[in-house]
């Protein structure tokens, strides 16, 4: 659940029952993180190791963020943990839009 005042209440994904239906997606990354990482960071491993060519920009909001981001660097993941990932978030599976309408004005 977000907090009234968390911005991604006003994108797509994030609400209504877009957001009811990409819960499930959402609790199953809670439960691959649970085996030692946050979230953010399955999400910045994942990234770093299936395009190592890309150098993700994640945001933070408190100084610990910056650490455990930092962090997610030094995690390898395997071939079977990459599978996984891949298969508990499938594109044609997301539901909503990324940003509302306006927010997609000048973005190819």
């Amino acid at each position: 659940m977000l907090a009234p005042n968390d911005f991604r209440n006003m994108l797509p994904r994030f609400s209504g029952e877009a957001a009811a239906s990409n819960q499930a997606m959402f609790d199953g990354l809670g439960r691959f993180a649970a085996k030692g990482m946050t979230n953010a960071q399955v999400a910045l491993s994942w990234s770093l190791c299936k395009h190592p060519h890309v150098v993700p920009i994640p945001g933070i909001r408190r100084i610990t963020y910056l650490a455990q981001n930092a962090a997610a660097s030094g995690f390898a993941m395997s071939a079977l943990e990459m599978t996984e990932l891949d298969a508990l978030f499938p594109r044609e599976v997301v539901t909503g839009g990324r940003y509302p309408e306006a927010g997609m004005v000048g973005m190819e």
